[in-house]
């Protein structure tokens, strides 16, 4: 079979488009996604048109409920810089996996409006039944005009050279030198070095991008095939583009003439466009007529499962149309049917319908009740209107001329004529709003069974608990917790689609290294070494109850890390471990980056390929203190006995020297005593000696001396 023909490929997606939108119009989808934007914004006129002189008030749950499940679904998808993990296939794999997942955030985060796209993901899916992503890579180029005044020739030269070398990214498209009238293009710089001429330059710089883009696509502008049950596996869908102008796709390589023949986009007037447009944004005000550039084209982008080439194989096809008449467009000399691997949507909703691709909103849910709120809250307050300005009975033989006049006339303190005192019957209104506070607090806690969010969920109401146990109010906060939760698990496999389809579009269209700021490191990406990932894991703190609840889990496990590092059991608890305890109390503490805090034990210097922070020998353990204290008794007693031996050692000294001193001093002492002995022997003898002469001459008086010396 031969390729099939132009005309019989615009017949088959003329049917497939209609047959898919003939499906949402049979379904009501469109009118009841136009209802609920109606509800959420407040909008009644339709299910209850206000009576004049009533009540016009109007009960906003729908609002109140999607608002208030909005902060605490973006907390757990978007909390954090890491949306979603990439699981390693094998140990080899578990460093490529990280960078990747790194990777993958960063595109999603910093490189395209993440945040907001999650946004309206997940408030598309709470509103309109079904929130729609898209995902595709996208090449353009962006040009940039600088202007230089004044330079010299010297800088001429230089700034001439730089584009001369720039390979045709700069241009000079202005150059004017002062004094001397225009010069052509890119002239050569004067050859006098003195020259006093200046030169005034504008340059062009053209920057070639490439990039896989993110954008949250409008339910109203998305249709799939009747039956569908799943984006992956339907067999068509369309996307019409309303917000790319003739110049952007121009710009992109589609075909000018073509583009131009096309009818400007006269506005979208389907019921669920209008009922979003509060401001008149979607009316034509037929602005593009004086500038054709910025005239709005509407193109649909067709994705279809067809055998395109006759040879008895269907394949999915891109096929981009233009026009009221689905005119297949031209793209670089070429025809826009293009084989594609995979549909480039992600789909969510938060009340799946088994087996079908449209489940129901929580608008769905709420809108009913909210017929009712508004129906008790203007009855209560037409009664209340009726207190302050009740009906009166008047006799008309008590009516004067000026009576009635008097009464149409309402105002504080006024006079009332009439013939009799005391003619005038006031009605007394019964008061029903006793019996209507019940019903609304009956239905707000039907609203709480409905959509998962309770009062207390939002803020603790100390008039609200506290008659109330802490196990009951725990009870409140659980069963509101679950249905949030699955709520938010419900969605998680819509944003791993997401993050798939972004996967595989880096992938496959990433063919240039890059290199990018991930975890406060300059590091080489190079997609095409990538695996194909399947296994993911949608980090989301499901189950984890809030940022307090998340921490105090951590922190358990970082005290079980703790115990079994002090118990000796360093096999089962390593610095990986510990690290990721560390990282993820840094994360829930709102802090980015953990690496500012604590050292990676499995960074590697891209220079060296070594560990950047090697692993260390562990402490010793600390010492047993009973240990401690013998050691210290021990310690104690060995320096009581140095200081004994060192006393006794003294001592000894001591009495050599005393012993020493003392025999010097009986020497001393035998000595003088020898030389007194000897004095005293010699005064022994002159004593005798003198008794002697004494008594010799007591025997020999003078006399006889004398006469014998006569006689003589």
């Amino acid at each position: 079979m031969s390729r099939m023909s132009v005309s019989d490929l615009k017949s088959m997606l003329a049917s497939e488009k209609a047959d898919a939108l003939a499906g949402i119009s049979a379904a009501r989808l469109m009118e009841e996604r136009a209802d609920a934007m109606d509800y959420y914004l407040g909008d009644m006129r339709k299910d209850m048109p206000a009576q004049d002189g009533r009540s016009r008030a109007v009960s906003t749950d729908v609002a109140d409920i999607i608002e208030g499940l909005m902060p605490s679904l973006m907390d757990i998808f978007a909390g954090s810089d890491e949306v979603v993990r990439f699981e390693p296939v094998g140990p080899e794999d578990e460093a490529a996996a990280q960078q990747e997942t790194d990777y993958v955030n960063h595109v999603f985060m910093q490189q395209n409006p993440g945040f907001m796209v999650l946004y309206s993901f997940i408030k598309d899916a709470l509103l309109s039944k079904v929130g729609i992503v898209k995902v595709w890579w996208e090449e353009r180029e962006e040009e940039s005009r600088e202007t230089y005044y004044d330079l010299t020739d010297d800088q001429f030269a230089l700034l001439a050279q730089a584009v001369m070398e720039s390979g045709g990214v700069m241009k000079i498209v202005a150059h004017t030198v002062l004094g001397a009238g225009d010069l052509p293009e890119n002239p050569a710089p004067p050859i006098s070095p003195a020259s006093p001429i200046t030169h005034d330059v504008t340059i062009i710089s053209t920057r070639k991008l490439a990039q896989a883009r993110v954008l949250g696509v409008p339910p109203e502008e998305f249709g799939i095939e009747r039956g569908a049950r799943s984006i992956r596996d339907c067999n068509y869908c369309f996307h019409e583009v309303v917000t790319k102008t003739e110049g952007q796709l121009i710009a992109e390589g589609f075909d000018r003439e073509q583009i131009k023949s096309l009818g400007e986009t006269a506005g979208n007037t389907d019921a669920e466009m209008l009922s979003r447009d509060t401001v008149g944004e979607s009316l034509n005000t037929g602005a593009g007529g004086a500038n054709s550039a910025t005239r709005l084209v509407r193109i649909t982008e067709h994705y279809v499962r067809m055998d395109y080439e006759g040879n008895g194989r269907p394949c999915l096809y891109q096929v981009v149309t233009g026009g009221d008449q689905s005119e297949i467009l031209r793209k670089d000399g070429r025809e826009c049917i293009t084989p594609f691997d995979t549909i480039p949507f992600a789909t969510t909703t938060p009340v799946p319908m088994t087996h079908r691709f449209f489940g129901r909103s929580i608008a769905d849910l709420v809108m009913p009740l909210q017929r009712e709120k508004t129906a008790l809250k203007r009855g209560a307050l037409d009664n209340l209107y009726l207190h302050n300005n009740p009906r009166v009975e008047v006799a008309e033989s008590n009516a004067g001329p000026n009576t009635l006049d008097d009464l149409l006339v309402s105002r504080p303190g006024g006079v009332v004529r009439t013939r009799t005192a005391g003619g005038l019957n006031w009605q007394v209104v019964p008061d029903i709003t006793t019996s209507i506070y019940p019903m609304l607090r009956y239905i707000d806690a039907e609203l709480e069974t409905r959509s998962g969010l309770a009062r207390q969920s939002q803020g603790i109401d100390a008039n609200a608990l506290q008659n109330q146990s802490a196990t009951a109010v725990a009870q409140v906060f659980s069963a509101s917790q679950m249905r949030i939760k699955l709520i938010a698990r419900i969605m998680a496999e819509g944003v791993r689609d997401i993050f798939a389809l972004l996967h595989g579009t880096i992938r496959k269209h990433g063919q240039i290294r890059e290199t990018v700021r991930l975890r406060n490191a300059w590091v080489d990406v190079d997609p095409r070494g990538w695996k194909t990932r399947d296994d993911m894991t949608i980090n989301v703190g499901l189950g984890a109850g809030g940022k307090a609840q998340q921490f105090a889990q951590v922190m358990a496990l970082a005290n079980i890390q703790k115990q079994l590092v002090a118990g000796g059991k360093a096999h089962l608890v390593g610095d990986r471990e510990l690290y990721n305890t560390a990282a993820e109390l840094t994360k829930i503490m709102g802090h980015k980056n953990p690496d500012r805090f604590f050292c990676d034990p499995t960074a590697i210097d891209p220079q060296t390929g070594q560990l950047l922070n090697p692993p260390r020998l562990p402490p010793p353990p600390p010492p047993d203190p009973k240990l401690l204290a013998l050691q210290a008794k021990a310690q104690a007693d060995q320096a009581a006995a140095a200081h004994k031996s060192q006393f006794e050692q003294q001592r000894a000294q001591n009495d050599a020297i005393h012993q020493q001193v003392k025999t010097q001093a009986e020497i001393e002492l035998a000595k003088i005593k020898a030389e007194l002995n000897a004095k005293m022997a010699v005064l022994d003898a002159h004593l005798k000696a003198a008794v002697e002469t004494q008594k010799m001459q007591r025997c020999n008086p003078p006399s006889s001396r004398e006469a014998g010396d006569d006689h003589h």
